[in-house]
C-alpha cells in the first residue's frame, strides 16, 4: 500500500480558468481522493479569479490551498550594463524584484518547513514558479519539475533555456507525452526527462447531442489559442451553408475578446457566433454541443481536448504538438494554420450525420486511458522512485 504523502504543488497560479490551473485542481481532487494532503500554492494572485469553489457542490475543494504573493507579480528582468549606467532607476527596479521573490521564497521555506522529507513531494507545474521554489529552502523535499507545453514551444520561446537551467538538477523533470520527453532527452540535453499525461477531470461518460448543431469552443482568448484563426475557418463554412442552422459557441474570456469580437463583425458572422464568456460549468457547456474545434497555435496536453471527448464530442483540431496528435487518436487533425483544410474537415463533420455519430461514439472509449486510477497509479510510482 502507498504512503499517505505531503504533496505540494506550486503554479505561476492558481485561480486563473487556465489549463494549468485546471490541471492543478484536477490533480488535487484525484491525489486529495487517494488520500494524500495536498496544498496548492499559487506564486501570485490574479486581477481576475475563476471561482473554483462553485465547481463544489459544498463550496469547498478537498485540498488547501495558499498564495506566496496576494496580488499579480510583473517580471522585470535584469537590465543591460549600458541601461543601468543612464537609468539608475532601472537596477533598484530589478533589485526590487528579487527582493519580491525572496519574500515570496521565504513563504515557501515556512509552508514547506513542518513536512516530513521521507514522504512529501513538491511539484512545480511551470518554470516560472520554479524561480521561487530553487530560493526557497525545501529541505531536502524532491522536486518534480514539469512543462505544459511541448519541446518545441518551449524552445522558441525563453522558457527553453530556463527548462535546462533550473529543471537539470531535480530527481525528474516530466513532459506531457513520450514525444516530448524523448526530445527534451535527445535534443535538450536532459537526462531526467519521463512522460506523465494529464488525467481526466471527470468521467468519460459522454452525453454530448450529435443533433444539437452546435460547435463548441473553449479557452483563454488569447493569441496562442487562435481564435481569430477559428473565426476565419468558420467564415468559410458559414458562408458555404447559407440558411444553414449551425452555430459556434466561444466559452472563455481573455484579453483578445474585443478584437475577436470586433473581427466576427468584419467577418459578417456575427450573426452565428456567440461568445459566452468563462464558465464554471465545463461539462455541461461541452455537452451542449455536437463538435469540439481548436484552433490552438501552440499546446502542451490540453485538457480541453481530453474533457471534449469524454463528454462525446467529436474534434477538430490544428496539429499543433505532440500532445494533440497523442489525444486525437479518434478525432480529426489539421496542419497548423491551414483554416481552409480546418473549415472543410469542419463542414464535413457538420454535413455527415452518420461521421458525426460515429466519432461521438467512439470518443469516451479513446480516452479511457487516461482516467484518473490509471494516472494516480503512475505518480505513486513516480513519488516512489524520487524517494529512493
Amino acid at each position: 500500500m502507498a504512503p499517505i504523502r505531503d504533496i505540494v504543488i506550486v503554479c505561476n497560479n492558481i485561480d486563473e480558468a487556465g489549463g494549468a490551473q485546471r490541471w492543478a485542481r484536477s490533480m488535487g481532487d484525484l491525489l486529495s481522493s487517494e488520500g494524500h494532503r495536498v496544498l496548492l500554492i499559487g506564486v501570485a494572485g490574479v486581477a481576475n479569479p475563476h471561482d473554483y469553489a462553485a465547481e463544489y457542490e459544498d463550496g469547498q475543494p478537498p485540498y488547501r490551498t495558499a498564495l506566496l504573493h496576494e496580488k499579480p507579480v510583473h517580471v522585470v528582468h535584469r537590465p543591460a550594463i549600458d541601461v543601468r549606467l543612464r537609468h539608475p532607476r532601472a537596477g533598484l527596479r530589478h533589485r526590487g524584484y528579487l527582493s519580491l521573490q525572496q519574500e515570496g521564497a521565504d513563504r515557501l521555506s515556512h509552508l514547506v518547513g513542518s513536512l516530513d522529507t521521507e514522504n512529501a513531494v513538491i511539484i512545480c507545474v511551470q518554470v516560472f514558479a520554479m524561480e521561487w521554489v530553487a530560493k526557497a529552502d525545501t529541505h531536502g523535499i524532491p522536486v518534480i519539475g514539469m512543462s505544459h507545453e511541448s519541446y518545441a514551444a518551449s524552445m522558441a520561446s525563453s522558457r527553453g533555456a530556463r527548462v535546462k537551467k533550473l529543471y537539470a538538477s531535480l530527481p525528474r523533470f516530466v513532459a506531457l507525452t513520450e514525444q516530448d520527453a524523448s526530445d527534451w532527452t535527445t535534443k535538450g540535453g536532459m537526462n531526467n526527462a519521463a512522460s506523465m499525461p494529464n488525467p481526466l477531470p471527470f468521467p468519460a461518460a459522454g452525453g454530448a447531442d450529435p443533433d444539437a448543431h452546435v460547435c463548441v469552443a473553449l479557452g483563454r482568448l488569447s493569441q496562442e489559442k487562435g481564435f481569430d484563426l477559428l473565426l476565419e475557418a468558420w467564415s468559410y463554412v458559414a458562408k458555404s451553408r447559407p440558411g444553414s442552422d449551425w452555430r459556434l459557441r466561444i466559452y472563455g474570456d481573455g484579453p483578445d475578446r474585443p478584437a475577436l469580437e470586433a473581427q466576427a463583425a468584419a467577418l459578417g458572422i456575427a450573426s452565428s457566433v456567440s461568445f459566452e464568456g468563462a464558465t464554471n460549468q465545463v461539462p455541461e457547456a461541452l455537452r451542449s454541443g455536437s463538435i469540439f474545434v481548436s484552433t490552438s497555435r501552440a499546446e502542451g496536453f490540453p485538457m480541453t481536448l481530453l474533457e471534449a471527448q469524454a463528454c462525446g464530442l467529436p474534434c477538430v483540431a490544428f496539429d499543433c504538438a505532440p500532445g494533440v496528435r497523442e489525444i486525437l487518436q479518434d478525432g480529426v487533425l489539421v496542419s497548423l494554420g491551414n483554416t481552409e483544410a480546418f473549415a472543410d474537415q469542419l463542414g464535413r463533420l457538420m454535413d455527415d450525420d452518420h461521421l458525426r455519430r460515429a466519432l461521438a461514439k467512439a470518443a469516451p472509449d479513446s480516452v479511457a486511458r487516461y482516467a484518473p486510477d490509471v494516472i494516480a497509479l503512475r505518480w505513486e510510482r513516480l513519488f516512489t522512485l524520487v524517494h529512493r
